[in-house]
């Protein structure tokens, strides 16, 4: 099982969950890495092993955004490609401008909270259509939560 930091209380975590209904739900780490290796199995790729080692990659290198919850490692389904279960290639820069500004639950609902720079939309939703606007968002978000 997939380990992530910063433990949600059960008020925040059913909040968390319910706050990514609209954008795809989340899932565990485990069945991410199960996806990846059913899919890898048949393109005759790469084993099982692998796939689990991938997934922790991108949970530890803060590739993909990453909540604790009663299952485990739990992630946001917006943030991957259905069809090949890898992250979005968009999500790289805008987790670059707020590392280190949010824990890992204030990171995942600033995702999907309204967000006043986006004219009340959810940065989830948007960023793959609008990721210049995502991106100055992150910034502003990014600066106001450092006092500048």
């Amino acid at each position: 099982m997939f380990a992530c930091n910063n433990v949600p209380s059960s008020l925040q975590w059913l909040y968390t969950s319910a706050a990514f209904a609209d954008s795809g739900g989340m899932i565990s780490g485990d069945t991410l890495a199960q996806r990846l290796a059913d899919a890898a199995s048949q393109a005759g790729d790469v084993s099982s092993s692998q796939t689990i080692s991938l997934v922790a990659r991108w949970i530890v290198s803060k590739a993909v955004v990453t909540v604790m919850g009663p299952r485990g490692c739990m992630l946001p389904m917006f943030q991957f490609d259905l069809a090949s279960s890898t992250p979005k290639s968009s999500m790289a820069p805008v987790l670059a401008e707020l590392h280190g500004v949010f824990n890992d639950v204030e990171l995942a609902l600033w995702f999907v909270s309204a967000n006043h720079w986006l004219n009340g939309e959810h940065p989830a939703v948007v960023m793959h259509r609008n990721l210049p606007g995502v991106l100055q968002a992150a910034r502003a978000d990014r600066l106001m939560a450092r006092g500048h």
